[in-house]
Order: structure tokens, then C-alpha cells, then sequence
């Protein structure tokens, strides 16, 4: 592993690169104030100003969504301290998402952090999500806990991200963007909203393709969201959400490292031979009303979910056809004494899956697995915030969850797989804050669980049928001291954060012989770090934003005792410094991230890394009331070498998933 100079050295490198080329037009970062407004992602129960415990905030303004057009979610998180999205470069697989550790095993997808679209949970009731359908360039607010938080919602709540992509009242009534790149990139996007009183309707569509890096990596997205918010009465409210992808991609799989020395553009040639790739429909939805009664706030809100899955891989064609049914209840009251708050939550997960050998990409006539698999889950909880002295409150809330996997064997050719497992958990919480003049002081300690999936669950590695029962959830305790807000003095915001996390019961992934894949609950590990964001604003035209996260993961028992948890750089640095002037802007951004192990073992590592990205414009022309943008990018300008993502523990060692070197972008935008 890379030695503590070495990863120093790579910082002070970045440090010594960033000031002199970071500058842009006014940030997507945290704000330099600590506002009232509710925290989505805590279920509305507390603000940045009230809330005991670290939570970051991103929000992109008009300007910034006119002169940007990502396609991955990590352009978006990256800025952020305590969370990471590494960036696979193609479509297929989705970004590994880590907040301060958690998630570090998912192979694909994502696992141990919960993800939440406009109010929709798209985390399933089993604990697993896809990102497939967040539009980066229509997202608007991005919310995240930097800890484990299961009290608000549940299983897999190791951290939480909370995607919105509706408008605030005064964004621009209609916007056209456009872009073009290197390696195929093709990315349009627009957005409308229609205001009238307290009525809002938004609609939001867009499309990105890739030719791709790699070979086979090519690829589309197509996406759509829909936001209405109707009053019914004076007190009552009626909110309307809903979200819509569709993609058809090509996975060129991961690369060994002479695979990757040889030539890091090829892809896997399994995958090739077995066009491996992935054709999915996915559809998310959700109804709330909201009714205001004196000093009490009572919500109810219903959703769910469609996806149909066509996904050839190296060793079989899955065929999944999937519905998630949920509905809550929430009722939050303040008085002079303090505030309560408690909900009901209940969802249900349904998969039809099937698996058949792959024949070029098509299912062919051999059926290897048949089943119906369903969660059922329900929970309930309770917040009781006091305040005992000026400026000083305490919080205590405590969930219970009950969840309910059963599994419906269709082909009973190889023996009746049919069983069930049930799960509980209770998930305390306690914290304390402290706010004075413009600054809070905070502490707390919150738990988190994360079950088993259905598709781990359903692998016994001593052969027999039914749910391995051998295999429990994996249950995490956090602690946190910190502390964040404005200087009064001057134009400066901070946040840092010290924590600990003890996770016990760990789902680790292990081959047998055949290369298929089991899971074990074994040892614990245990997370600790530090977190620190700055933002200083020194002129009305220039925003310096920096953010770091130093962490040492690692594992605690008989086989890995003192080995590093794979996956997770223990240094990241980045920052942004944005300048805009009456006739030009300019937005260079930095990234450094130390050397990280990709196995458990500690016998392979992924070397560490300085990117640097600019971006730029002239100022928007106005005619009238329309404006047309002009912008352009030019990614990784020191034509940097490295593998944006890994594949922890792959089989044979193909862990390494290889980033591009120098390209270009530009684009154009329309907003009225």
C-alpha cells in the first residue's frame, strides 16, 4: 500500500496545482449560511441550522445547469466531503456510491447507502438501488447524511443521498441545453415549469449517449421527470412526483493488470463474446398530501416502483421483471416545549427473476433459475427534539423495522428451493446541538442495519435449498463530534467532522472453485476519520471551495485483522474555484485521491491520483427575456493515467476499470 509520505506528497501536490487553476462561475457547493429550511433527507424533520449531526448540501443554480451537462452522478457528490462516487466511465454497472465506508462491497448498483429521488426511496426494501434513472444534468439539490441514520429510513441507512430535481418558485421557466464530446458523447437536456399562486408544474426530459472509451462500452440513457404541487385548500396541499428511465448499454467489464498495461482501452473478452450489457425500463412515482393543522404538519404519501430488466452477462442472461409498492405516514408537531415527530412506513418488493444461458447476447433455451422473490417490510418510529437552554437542544428517536424475504421456487427441477427469513432491527439515535451566533456544535450517536439481498440470501454455500440460514444483517454503530457554519466577519463557511464507525456482523463475498459468488457474515470493522469543507467567497465575482476526507478503514478479526477495507482512498482532496466576470467565467475543478487496495487480501492496489477538469465560457448574450449560454470543458488536462473504479474481490483478478485521458466538450443552452 502506498506509504503516509507518499499520500501526503499527493495532496500538497494537489494543493500546490489547485489554487493557481481553479476558477469558475459562481459554485454548486454548500451555501456560506446556515438557512431554516427543512433537510429533505431527514424526512423534513431538521434543518442545516438545527440538525446534530454532519449533513452536506449541494445546489446548482440556473447558471450552473445552463453551462453543464453531466452524465454521471460523481460530477455531481465529488465536491462534497465523507461521500465518493467513483466513476466507471460507461453506463452498465452504475457508481460505486461510498459514504464514509459504507457501500465499499457493492460489486454493482448500490449497497449500505440509501438513495431517495424527489421523495421516492429508490432503495428497495432488501437494501439494494440503481442510479440508472437520476438525470445528473436535471438534478437541482443534492442532500447528504454523512453517518449511518436507519431512523429515518431503515434498512441499508449506512448513509443517505437525497436526489431532488425539482425547481425552487424563481428558476427559469424554460431551458434547452446541448453538448457534444469526445468518444461519442451526445447529451441534450430541457426543462419547462409553469407557476400560478401557490399551483407549480415542472417537466423535465433528457438524453445521453456514449460511443464509449473502451471498446464495447457504448450506450444511451433517456430520462423524464414530472413535478405538480396543487393546493387543495387553504391547509391542505397535493404533490405529485414521478421519474422515467430508459437505457440500452454495453458492459466491457473490468481489467487485470496486464490486461490493463497491454491496453487499458480493450474490454473484457468474455463480455465481447457475450455482448454483456443491459436493456432496462425503470419508472418511479409517488402522491403526498400534506395537511397543515395550527402547530402539527400531517403527510401521507404512496409510491412505487417498475423496472424490466434484460441483462446478458459472461455466465448467464438474467431476466427480471420487478414492482415495489410503499406507502408512510408522518405527523410533526412543534409547541414551546420542543418537537415530535413519528411515522409508520410499509413497503413490499416483488421480483420475477429468471436466469438462462447467454447465446450473443439472447437468452437461450437452457432456464437455470425460476423464482418469485418478495420483502416485505414495516416500520415505525419516533424524534422528541428539547431545547434546554438557549441556543441547546437534545434529540432522541429510536425505529423498529420487521422484514419479511420469501422466495417461490419455479423450477423445481434441481429441488424446491421455496423458504423465508425474517429480520427485526431497532435503531436508537441520540444527538445534542449547540448554536451560537451563526455557528453549530454537534454530536450524536445513530445505528444503522443492512440485510442480506435477496440474490445473497439465496446462495447456501453448503448446497442446500431455501435462504442460507446461516447468514444475518450486518449492524453498524456511529459516533460523530462537529461542527459547521458562517463566519460572521467574513464571506466564509466550514464544516468538519470528527467520526467512528463499529460495524459488526460483515457481509463479505467469497468464490468457491466455480467462481460463484456466496456470502458470509464474519469479524467487524471499524471506520474512523475526519471531514472538512471550506468555502470562502472573497470577492461578490470569485468562490473557493475545498473539501477533505481522511479516513482509515479497517478490519477487525482472525483472518484480515489490521488489513485495510478495499475501495476507499484513505485521503481525498477536492476544490473548485469559480470565477465570473461581465465578459467570461471559468470553473477549474481538482481531485486527488490516494492509493486504495482493491481485495481483501491487500495484495492488489489501484494506484492513487491528481485530475484536474476546466471549464469555461464567455457571458450569456441576452435577447429580451432569452439568454443563450455557451460553454465547454476539457477533462483531465494533464492527461492523467488512472482507473476511475474498481471491482472489489473480482474473481481472477479483474479489478481494474480504466478512466480516459485528455478530452473535450462544449455545449450550448437556451433559457428563458
Amino acid at each position: 500500500m502506498v506509504t503516509l509520505p507518499r499520500s501526503l506528497a499527493l495532496l500538497v501536490l494537489s494543493l500546490l496545482v489547485t489554487p493557481s487553476s481553479i476558477y469558475g462561475q459562481q459554485s454548486d457547493t454548500l451555501e456560506v449560511d446556515l438557512p431554516e429550511i427543512q433537510i429533505q433527507a431527514t424526512r423534513g424533520t431538521n434543518s442545516e441550522a438545527s440538525a446534530p449531526f454532519a449533513v452536506a448540501v449541494l445546489k446548482r443554480d440556473a447558471a450552473t445547469q445552463a453551462t453543464e451537462a453531466p452524465i454521471a452522478v460523481a460530477n455531481l457528490l465529488n465536491q462534497l466531503p465523507g461521500v465518493w462516487a467513483s466513476d466507471r466511465t460507461h453506463f452498465a454497472s452504475g457508481e460505486r456510491l461510498v459514504v464514509r465506508g459504507m457501500g465499499w462491497r457493492s460489486p454493482f448498483g448500490v449497497r449500505g447507502v440509501q438513495t431517495v429521488l424527489d421523495g421516492v426511496p429508490l432503495t428497495l426494501p432488501d437494501g439494494q438501488a440503481v442510479l440508472d434513472i437520476v438525470d445528473p444534468a436535471l438534478v437541482q439539490q443534492v442532500e447528504v447524511i454523512r453517518g449511518p441514520n436507519a431512523l429515518f429510513w431503515g434498512n441499508a441507512s449506512g448513509g443517505v443521498v437525497f436526489f431532488s430535481t425539482e425547481p425552487p418558485a424563481e428558476a427559469t421557466r424554460l431551458r434547452l441545453t446541448g453538448a457534444m464530446g469526445q468518444y461519442g458523447l451526445r447529451r441534450f437536456s430541457g426543462a419547462a415549469t409553469y407557476a400560478s399562486g401557490q399551483k407549480k408544474w415542472a417537466l423535465g426530459a433528457g438524453h445521453a449517449a456514449l460511443d464509449g472509451y473502451r471498446d464495447h462500452s457504448d450506450g444511451s440513457r433517456t430520462y423524464a421527470t414530472l413535478h405538480g404541487q396543487h393546493p387543495l385548500s387553504s391547509n391542505t396541499t397535493l404533490r405529485v412526483n414521478g421519474a422515467f428511465g430508459y437505457q440500452d448499454v454495453a458492459h466491457p467489464g473490468a481489467l487485470t493488470q496486464e490486461q490493463l498495461s497491454e491496453n487499458p482501452q480493450a474490454a473484457d473478452a468474455r463480455n465481447v463474446t457475450n455482448q454483456a450489457g443491459k436493456e432496462s425500463t425503470h419508472l418511479v412515482g409517488g402522491l403526498t398530501l400534506e395537511h397543515q393543522w395550527g402547530n402539527g404538519t400531517l403527510s401521507e404519501t404512496v409510491y412505487g416502483q417498475l423496472r424490466d430488466l434484460n441483462n446478458p452477462l459472461s455466465f448467464a442472461f438474467i431476466d427480471l421483471d420487478r414492482w415495489v409498492g410503499g406507502a408512510r405516514v408522518q405527523y410533526q408537531h412543534r409547541a414551546p416545549w420542543g418537537r415530535w415527530n413519528v411515522g409508520i412506513d410499509a413497503a413490499r418488493q416483488h421480483d420475477e427473476r429468471k436466469n438462462f444461458n447467454t447465446v450473443e447476447g439472447e437468452p437461450g433455451d437452457e432456464t437455470s433459475l425460476s423464482q418469485i422473490e418478495t420483502v416485505d417490510a414495516l416500520a415505525a418510529f419516533g424524534l422528541l427534539t428539547v431545547p434546554l437552554a438557549t441556543g441547546f437542544e437534545v434529540s432522541a428517536g429510536v425505529r423498529g423495522d420487521r422484514l419479511r424475504f420469501g422466495l417461490d421456487d419455479q423450477l423445481l427441477g434441481d429441488g424446491d428451493q421455496t423458504g423465508e427469513r425474517n429480520f427485526t432491527a431497532l435503531s436508537p439515535s441520540v444527538g445534542a446541538m449547540y448554536r451560537h451566533s451563526s455557528i453549530v456544535f454537534f454530536a450524536n450517536a445513530s445505528t444503522a442495519f443492512e440485510t442480506p439481498t435477496t440474490t445473497e440470501l439465496v446462495n447456501s454455500p453448503d448446497g442446500s435449498t431455501g435462504f442460507n440460514p446461516e447468514l444475518d444483517p450486518q449492524r453498524t454503530l456511529g459516533l460523530e463530534v462537529g461542527a459547521r457554519g458562517a463566519l460572521a466577519t467574513a464571506p466564509f463557511f466550514f464544516d468538519v467532522a470528527l467520526f467512528h464507525l463499529n460495524v459488526r456482523d460483515r457481509l463479505v463475498p467469497f468464490e468457491d472453485e466455480s467462481g460463484r459468488a456466496f456470502f458470509r457474515n464474519t469479524g467487524r470493522n471499524t471506520h474512523q476519520g475526519i471531514e472538512l469543507a471550506f468555502e470562502w467567497a472573497p470577492t461578490p465575482t470569485m468562490n473557493l471551495h475545498t473539501s477533505y476526507t481522511g479516513s482509515k478503514l479497517a478490519f477487525k478479526d482472525e483472518t484480515l485483522d489490521g488489513k485495510e477495507v478495499p475501495g476507499v482512498p484513505s485521503h481525498r482532496l477536492a476544490a473548485q474555484l469559480a470565477v465570473h466576470t461581465s465578459h467570461f467565467w471559468l470553473r477549474p475543478t481538482a481531485e486527488a485521491v490516494s492509493a486504495y487496495f482493491t481485495n481483501e487480501a491487500n495484495t492488489a492496489e489501484n494506484e492513487g491520483y491528481v485530475v484536474l477538469h476546466l471549464r469555461g465560457g464567455p457571458a450569456p448574450l441576452s435577447f429580451s427575456d432569452t439568454k443563450l449560454h455557451l460553454f465547454a470543458g476539457l477533462n483531465n488536462v494533464l492527461d492523467t493515467s488512472y482507473n476511475g473504479s474498481v471491482v472489489i474481490n473480482a474473481f481472477g483478478g479483474r479489478y481494474y476499470e480504466p478512466a480516459p485521458g485528455r478530452t473535450w466538450e462544449f455545449g450550448i443552452s437556451l433559457t428563458r
